[in-house]
């Protein structure tokens, strides 16, 4: 019986590794619906209009991309799945008239590379293509970062978030 078990346990891994051939499912990131004010139970606004996607490649570098609009300008971000909230680099932030004075650098972080300071901050509107929204958390990183991340405090009020293959697509 331990045997049989232990067999099945493995070809289940193995599938899980493998993905059995099927195309993969969906990945939910927010299960929070919307009511019919375009809000989130928590009182957060989603992303989009519920019929709007967003569709990227993947990059040479493994990574995805994408020109996001902030406050109307327009950056180049990392889509971070595993970044907790948006994280704009300086240089980003101030394209966006978001600004961050020295002494404004109240939360601190812990990166692989080791700890940053970041301001707390709201941005006004956020857009990925047709998919955009209002009043997004966020955090300025006051050291120099190469790229913006696109972390979760946006990627939460969007319906779904799909990798298959090399494409990524937000509905």
């Amino acid at each position: 019986m331990e045997k049989l078990l232990a067999i099945i346990g493995m070809t289940m891994l193995a599938l899980a590794f493998l993905g059995g051939g099927q195309e993969p499912d969906p990945v939910p990131v927010a299960l929070a619906s919307a009511d019919a004010s375009g809000t989130r139970d928590s009182g957060m606004q989603i992303a989009g209009n519920g019929s709007a996607s967003f569709t990227t490649a993947r990059a040479a570098d493994g990574h995805f991309y994408a020109d996001v609009r902030i406050n109307g300008a327009t950056s180049r971000m990392l889509i971070d799945t595993g970044a907790t909230s948006v994280v704009l680099s300086r240089a980003d932030a101030q394209r966006a008239g978001i600004q961050a004075r020295p002494g404004e650098f109240t939360a601190i972080a812990q990166t692989a590379g080791g700890q940053i300071a970041l301001k707390p901050v709201t941005i006004d509107r956020m857009a990925l293509g047709p998919v955009d929204t209002r009043n997004v958390r966020a955090m300025v990183a006051e050291s120099d970062l190469p790229v913006s991340l696109l972390g979760q405090s946006f990627l939460e009020r969007v319906g779904t978030v799909e990798i298959n293959g090399d494409e990524l697509r937000l509905r």
